[in-house]
């Protein structure tokens, strides 16, 4: 009796793909197109409908279009608006379609902002580089394009990989469960800021800017993405990444609290892990000297001995 085989062919161009292709996405080396690996079948004729489909969308004239870096980006859906930028969801438009989430000038400041924004996010995707793998790519802001928007030479635009699968902000989250959060939950959510936190702690780098609105949450994974990192900074003190790990034990608070909460942890909560987040929100020493690792490493102690083995809770929203 045969045993059947996975074949790893790119669903695009039939070539063959490297065996990295069984836990990571690849690029083809035939055709160029990035493939993942996943538990939803898609048929290759499918596939081959959704190409054309993009094919046909990119050579269609488009008025609207906002063109940056030479390729052109059709805006989606408003994300948010602050005193220099319009943030969208958009999408690149050509036979490779990508979803962006694309800042645009509403100052004259931004064009200065953006540069800083995009050389950060540069130097923070070479820290992947320095042997810890691809995970973190995928949690790091990543730049598409940035430069002037063509035929308007006031405005400015910046281009950023948009993080598929992301509900909303830990803001929105807070507003969800406004009589606040299951601890379960936020112990992992914190877990995966300190792991964030930990990685480019470990490489010199501050975030500068936690709170809730610079998080965003995928309840299916159990992730958490830390964004705005305008104000993050190489070579940074041990007060500075201090500063980031109180900030992330607030964070936390807030969700504990729910709306309108006074900031003391309400009862229900396990008193270890309260002791801990109140601790650390408030004791910078105490975060310095435990650094993101030791705070995850008491986290896990306290959620274990509150909630028993580690189990996967589904975070309905």
């Amino acid at each position: 009796m045969l045993t059947p085989s996975l074949a790893l062919t790119c669903p695009q161009c039939g070539a063959p793909l490297p065996r990295l292709a069984l836990w990571r996405a690849v690029a083809c080396p035939a055709c160029g197109t990035v493939i993942a690996r996943g538990e939803t079948v898609v048929t290759r004729n499918s596939f081959r409908q959704a190409w054309v489909r993009a094919q046909q969308d990119a050579a269609a004239p488009n008025l609207d279009a906002i063109v940056c870096g030479g390729a052109r980006y059709r805006l989606m859906q408003t994300l948010g608006a602050g005193e220099i930028s319009e943030v969208y969801l958009a999408r690149r438009i050509d036979a490779l379609p990508l979803l962006v989430t694309l800042k645009l000038s509403a100052a004259a400041a931004a064009e200065a902002a953006y540069a800083r924004e995009a050389q950060i996010a540069r130097e923070l995707q070479h820290l992947d580089n320095l042997g810890a793998g691809p995970y973190y790519s995928r949690l790091l802001p990543e730049v598409i394009a940035h430069g002037t928007v063509e035929g308007s030479p006031g405005r400015h635009a910046l281009v950023l990989r948009h993080p598929s699968g992301y509900w909303g902000s830990l803001a929105a989250l807070g507003e969800r469960f406004a009589a606040g959060l299951d601890p379960r939950h936020a112990v992992w959510i914190w877990r995966r800021m300190l792991e964030t936190l930990k990685f480019i702690h470990s490489h010199g780098w501050c975030h500068g800017n936690i709170r809730p609105e610079h998080a965003l949450v995928h309840p299916g994974d159990h992730g958490v993405r830390l964004i705005g990192w305008a104000a993050a900074k190489p070579g940074a003190p041990d007060a500075a990444q201090a500063a980031d790990l109180c900030r992330s034990a607030r964070v936390v608070q807030v969700l504990l609290c729910g709306a309108g909460g006074s900031g003391a942890l309400p009862g229900g909560i396990p008193d270890g892990l309260a002791q801990l987040v109140a601790r650390a929100g408030a004791d910078p020493d105490f975060c310095r000297a435990q650094g993101a690792n030791g705070l995850d490493e008491q986290l896990r102690a306290e959620a274990k001995t509150a909630f028993g083995p580690p189990a996967f809770v589904p975070l309905t929203i």
